[in-house]
């Protein structure tokens, strides 16, 4: 029953904060605002898609720039042809998948950081077609000139707040499944889920395709937020933000990469007043919150709770 109760507990936790989210339009108009705020929940599906493969599977995946690239330009690429929004970031998806599927393939002999290393290499060979490939994806020049998610900020800010709460449910949804508890068994020793008949191989591999679509998905919509796209957004930069997202929410959390994006895209913005000092400012505070809470915000969160949770008696 406690179990139920604190599933209940996050469930209506979570809706009331999407409600409170959903009515920050009804408050402010600026359009500054509103599109941070639809970065940060693009980015945080972005990290949510990471998640599932660092988070919940033990499956170390820093082919992040990559596939967020992937989704980015097959939904520039094919609005500029003229082709419907919806089938462009379902493309795009679908691409993530196809994309992530020969990554995993490619590299499935291989283990641990080994196998890190290897994602990272796939990433920088996506950067690296796409900057050649100029007659399609103009190389360091970018494409721009596409169409917007919506004509208002108001719009698409509802649009993508809509989107990642539909990402989150369905994750949490699977992760509280079969799937998800083996997927853990997998994270927390492999070699003995092995042995217990889990099939890893096929979990690992459909996780990891889930992950790519997910993420793919998330740079698809980035790219349209941004209106511009370059080679550069299959870089380190975009790897590293997005394990800081996981890392600094909690990795293996479902809130946690929403967490995360948060304080990654609004904590500069709340910096500003500080000029020259706002980096350096940013910088401390996120390996200050790193060594502090290890477990991510909502990791170190939880832990706590189930610590002050009192130990039933036995009769």
């Amino acid at each position: 029953m406690s179990g139920d109760r604190q599933n209940y507990n996050g469930w209506a936790i979570g809706a009331l904060v999407f409600a409170l989210l959903a009515c920050v339009p009804l408050v402010t108009s600026d359009d500054y605002v509103l599109y941070i705020l639809s970065v940060s929940a693009v980015t945080a599906i972005i990290a949510a898609g990471l998640n599932i493969t660092n988070g919940y599977i033990g499956l170390l995946n820093l082919a992040v720039g990559g596939l967020v690239a992937t989704g980015a330009y097959c939904t520039a690429l094919l609005l500029l042809q003229g082709y419907s929004m919806p089938l462009a970031l379902l493309a795009a998806a679908i691409g993530g998948g196809v994309v992530s599927a020969i990554i995993f393939l490619t590299f499935a002999r291989l283990r641990g950081f080994f196998f890190g290393l290897a994602t990272i290499a796939a990433a920088e060979v996506i950067r690296l077609l796409i900057r050649n490939l100029e007659q399609f994806t103009q190389g360091v020049r970018g494409l721009k000139g596409y169409p917007k998610l919506s004509v208002s900020a108001e719009t698409t800010y509802w649009i993508v707040l809509g989107l990642l709460l539909v990402i989150l449910i369905v994750i949490s949804i699977v992760v509280r499944s079969n799937i998800g508890l083996q997927w853990r068994a997998i994270r927390d020793n492999r070699d003995k889920a092995l042995s217990m008949g889990i099939p890893v191989a096929r979990l690992q591999f459909w996780g990891y395709v889930a992950s790519g679509v997910v993420m793919a998905f998330g740079g698809a919509l980035y790219g349209v937020l941004l209106q511009f796209i370059e080679p550069n957004i299959a870089g380190l930069g975009t790897l590293v933000q997005t394990i800081l997202m996981v890392a600094l929410g909690g990795a293996g959390t479902v809130i946690g990469p929403v967490i995360g994006s948060a304080v990654i895209n609004l904590l500069p913005e709340l910096l500003r007043m500080a000029d020259e000092l706002r980096l350096v400012i940013y910088g401390v505070t996120l390996i200050a919150v790193v060594l502090a809470l290890p477990g991510g915000i909502v990791g170190t969160i939880q832990r706590r709770l189930r610590m002050r949770r009192p130990i039933p008696q036995r009769a």
